[in-house]
C-alpha cells in the first residue's frame, strides 16, 4: 500500500518550490534540497510575494523567537540569503529573483500559481525514528520541526484573521 501526501507548491517559470518537502524541483525534474532555514526563508518570501517584507520581519518569520533567544549570534540572515541565492541560480539566471529594496526589505515576484501536489510515500517528510539506533536523531531536530509546524499554523491563523477583518470591514 502506498501512502500519498498532499504538499504545497509555489510554481515559478523555471522551478517549483515545495516548502513542505524543503525542495526546489526544476523543469528537467532535477531537485535541489534546501535546509530548514532556507526553506523557511523562501516560504516567507513566497507567502508575501509581490510585497516588500522588512529585514526584521523576514528574520522573525525565518527564525522563531524561541530559537533566537537561545543563541541569536547563531542565526545570520545575510549568510542564509547568500546560500539560498546560490541554490536558486540555474543556467546563470535566478529562478526566483530575490530583490533587495534598499532600506525597506526584500521582495520576490508573484508565482505563476500556487498549488497542491500529491506525492507518494518516498517523498513525504519524515521524522527520524527515536527508537532506531541511528545516531543522527537529535531532539533539537524534532523541536525545530515542531517550531516549524507552530510557525505554519500561526501564519495560517494570521491569514484567516486578516481575511475575516476584510470581510467584516466590507459589511
Amino acid at each position: 500500500m502506498t501512502t500519498k501526501a498532499l504538499t504545497r507548491c509555489y510554481r515559478f517559470e523555471k522551478v517549483d518550490f515545495e516548502p513542505d518537502l524543503q525542495l526546489l524541483v526544476w523543469r528537467d525534474n532535477t531537485e535541489t534540497t534546501l535546509t530548514v532555514y532556507e526553506s523557511r526563508l523562501l516560504e516567507t518570501l513566497c507567502y508575501f510575494a509581490g510585497e516588500v517584507i522588512s529585514y526584521q520581519s523576514l528574520y522573525d518569520k525565518t527564525f522563531t523567537v524561541a530559537e533566537s533567544n537561545a543563541d541569536s549570534s547563531h542565526f545570520d540572515l545575510n549568510i542564509l540569503l547568500r546560500s539560498l541565492t546560490r541554490k536558486l541560480v540555474n543556467d546563470g539566471d535566478m529562478a526566483i529573483p530575490i530583490e533587495a529594496i534598499g532600506h525597506y526589505g526584500f521582495r520576490v515576484p508573484l508565482p505563476e500559481k500556487t498549488c497542491r501536489l500529491v506525492h507518494n510515500d518516498e517523498k513525504q517528510p519524515k521524522l527520524p525514528d527515536p527508537h532506531n539506533n541511528d545516531t543522527s536523531f537529535e531532539p533539537q531536530k524534532a523541536q525545530r520541526t515542531k517550531n516549524n509546524l507552530i510557525h505554519k499554523v500561526f501564519v495560517v491563523l494570521l491569514a484567516a484573521a486578516g481575511i475575516a477583518t476584510l470581510i467584516i470591514s466590507n459589511l
